[in-house]
Formats: C-alpha cells, sequence, structure tokens
C-alpha cells in the first residue's frame, strides 16, 4: 500500500517515478547499473517505508550508505504524513505525452536502461488490458509478481486501480516459507484472478501437502507472465492436471508475452473457446536452429513443444523482422523479433537517444528495401512468429 500511494502521489504531483528494487547490501549485484540509472534520471529523492529503511545497510553515524555508482538521495519515508493542508490544489494537468513513470529494462550485457511510459501510453494499455482479460469493478485478484514492474505493476496496480479491483499481494518472502499461499488466498477470497509465473505453478504443484483445501473454482483467469518462456509449458499443464479436480478450467489459463518496451505484446483471452482458442506447435529444433518453423512429431527426441502466448493485443499491428542486420519482414515460416505499433508502448530509453532510435523508431522493410508503411515499430526483444488465428 506504501508503493501504491507514493506511485499514485509521484504522478499526482507531476514527478516522474523510477519504481526499483532495493539493495540489500552494498555489494548488492545490478545495483551499480540501477545507480547508474538514476543517475541519467537525475534521481534525487528515494520514497521508502519504515521497514524497507530499516533494512537497508548503515554507516556508523546511522545514514544509509552510500552505494556505489548511485547519486546522493534523500531518504523519505511516506508514512505517518501529515494531513493535506485545505489550501492545497493539485497541480495542473500535464499534457498525454508527458512521461508518467519510467521503468527499468535490463539488456543481454547486464546494463540497466530506463524505458520511458507516457501517460497516454499507460491508460491506454490498461485500457488494452481491461478488454482482453474482461476486468470488472470489485473482483479480487490475487498478485504474486513483483508489482513495481512489468506484468506485475500493469494488472495488479494500474489496470486494478483504473477498474476498482481489489487486490492480494503474496510477497516473495512468504512465497519460499508456504508455497501454497497464493492458492489458499484465491480459495479464501474466491478470486477471479491470478497473476503469477510458471514458478509459482510449480512450488504450487510441489506443496502437496495443502492441496486438500485448495479450491480454484472461481478463478476464471490464470495469467502466467512468463508464458513466452519455452518452459513454461509444462508447468501449466501439469498444473491443470492436479487441479482440474479443484475446479481449475482449462480455458482460465491464459500465458501471456511482454517486454517493458512493447508492455504487453500478446494475451490469451480467458474463457475463449473453439479451435484458435489455445495453439501449441511440436517443432522441428533442427529447423528452430535456422530460424524456420517447421512441423515435427511428438515426443521425439529432435522436437520442441511451444504454447502461444494468446492474441495479439486490441488495437496493435505486430511484425516479425529479421534478428540481425536491417529490420526486413520475416516470411511466415520464419522465427525473428517480434516489433509492435500501438499507442501503448515506451517511447524511448530515458538519455539514450542512439539506442532508443534502433528500439522504438524501427521501420521493417519489404523485400525491396523500402520501408512498408510510414509506421514506427516498437522491437520487443523477444523471438517469435504469427500462428493461426
Amino acid at each position: 500500500i506504501n508503493f501504491l500511494c507514493a506511485f499514485y502521489g509521484c504522478l499526482q504531483a507531476g514527478i516522474v517515478p523510477v519504481p526499483i528494487e532495493v539493495p540489500i547490501t552494498r555489494r548488492d549485484a545490478g545495483s551499480l547499473q540501477i545507480g547508474f540509472l538514476l543517475g541519467s534520471c537525475s534521481v534525487q529523492v528515494a520514497l521508502t517505508s519504515e521497514a524497507c529503511l530499516k533494512g537497508l545497510p548503515k554507516t556508523t553515524s546511522g545514514d544509509v550508505i552510500q552505494f556505489k555508482g548511485w547519486p546522493k538521495l534523500l531518504w523519505f519515508v511516506t508514512e505517518h504524513l501529515a494531513k493535506t493542508p485545505k489550501d492545497w490544489t493539485p497541480t495542473p494537468r500535464l499534457t498525454d505525452e508527458t512521461p508518467v513513470y519510467i521503468e527499468y529494462s535490463t539488456d543481454r550485457d547486464g546494463s540497466v536502461m530506463g524505458v520511458t511510459i507516457t501517460r497516454a501510453a499507460m491508460v491506454q494499455h490498461c485500457r488494452m488490458l481491461t478488454m482482453s482479460c474482461n476486468y470488472t469493478e470489485g473482483e479480487n485478484m490475487v498478485c504474486v509478481l513483483d508489482f513495481k514492474r512489468e506484468v506485475g505493476l500493469w494488472h495488479s496496480v494500474l489496470t486494478s486501480v483504473l477498474n476498482g479491483i481489489h487486490v492480494i499481494y503474496i510477497p516473495y518472502a512468504l512465497m519460499k516459507v508456504n508455497p501454497a499461499s497464493w492458492m489458499q488466498m484465491i480459495t479464501k477470497y474466491r478470486a477471479s484472478v491470478a497473476v503469477v509465473k510458471s514458478r509459482d505453478l510449480h512450488w504450487g504443484l510441489l506443496a502437496t501437502k495443502d492441496h486438500k483445501d485448495i479450491s480454484l473454482g472461481t478463478l476464471r483467469m490464470l495469467l502466467v507472465a512468463d508464458g513466452a518462456n519455452p518452459w513454461s509449458l509444462s508447468s501449466c499443464d501439469q498444473f491443470l492436471s492436479v487441479f482440474q479436480t479443484k475446479g481449475l478450467r482449462a480455458d482460465a489459463i491464459c500465458p501471456c508475452a511482454s517486454s517493458s518496451e512493447c508492455l504487453t505484446v500478446s494475451v490469451r483471452r480467458p474463457g475463449r473457446g473453439g479451435v484458435n482458442a489455445t495453439g501449441r506447435g511440436v517443432l522441428s529444433m533442427q529447423g528452430l536452429s535456422y530460424g524456420v518453423v517447421r512441423v515435427d512429431q511428438e515426443n521425439s527426441l529432435t522436437s520442441l513443444t511451444l504454447q502461444d502466448c494468446g492474441q495479439v493485443m486490441p488495437g496493435c499491428v505486430i511484425v516479425v523482422v529479421k534478428m540481425d542486420g536491417p529490420a526486413y519482414l520475416c516470411k511466415t515460416d520464419e522465427v525473428g523479433e517480434i516489433c509492435v505499433n500501438s499507442g501503448a508502448t515506451g517511447t524511448q530509453y530515458w538519455g539514450l537517444q542512439g539506442l532508443s532510435n534502433s528500439t522504438f523508431k524501427v521501420q521493417p522493410l519489404g523485400t525491396d528495401g523500402k520501408p512498408i508503411s510510414d509506421a514506427e515499430y516498437t522491437r520487443s526483444g523477444l523471438l517469435g512468429f504469427l500462428g493461426p488465428g
């Protein structure tokens, strides 16, 4: 709740928040890169909670240590604040193209970049998720993900606030002690939505002693945030086979694909039946090694079974381009990088204009080497291909 209040307080004040992980030690991996990001964003104040501040490493004088590579910060606890003065008035409304928050994204080499999300993109994305996931006011949601970024932030904070959804957050520390806690919360609060990773499904399967009191009959959508991970398929299948007797419906399992740059790329729609509701392909690994899609026999040693990540988001146009070199369009049977054109993507890497242009302003090329249109696409960093339906 502290995070939500601080985050929306920033939005109300016209301040651009940069939600980050708090380093636990001076040598915390990734802390240095986060520090560079904070410095490039000219961050001067860190909003935090009392519990979080207590856990930070301190100097002998009791001040928070200066983390390596970090700018000098004022650590401010957002709890126990005085009431707002009666003469307080909110700041004038900012334009839709103003940055609303910056979400950090980690490159392959470990470098951290800040993806800038505008107010228009945030609202548009929330509306897309509302439409795709059929969110309605008063629903109960259980969230196991990090609520500060990506799928956790988009669903359990931004879209839930827009729709008036009740959210029960399961801290990672609790999951380590009680892996079935999220399923127990679904049962207790009759939640209709759960936002998890395939890891959580796997852990839930292992907590067999807690299965007897679980009921998942109220669940209309089990959103699997890392559905783009090939290994998520087995977790989804095993989880369904075990918990179908506990009321879990097959059409409730909804893998999705996303990235910090493109936000949600696709999501399987909950409750959708029919021949194209779900898809999986048994593909030749040899074919994939050459970047082409070839069907193989199931259970063969040379095959890889992949599940779909659902349908394209409403109002989005997706293309698949060559992984290397100029952004030529792939043929229908080729694997390439998925690029998205919509009003709900990031706009730039903060302070990195050159890299921003090559990621957020891609113009796919036809076979003649000319752009297929004037539209600019954003690279998702995800490899894949478009299937039927």
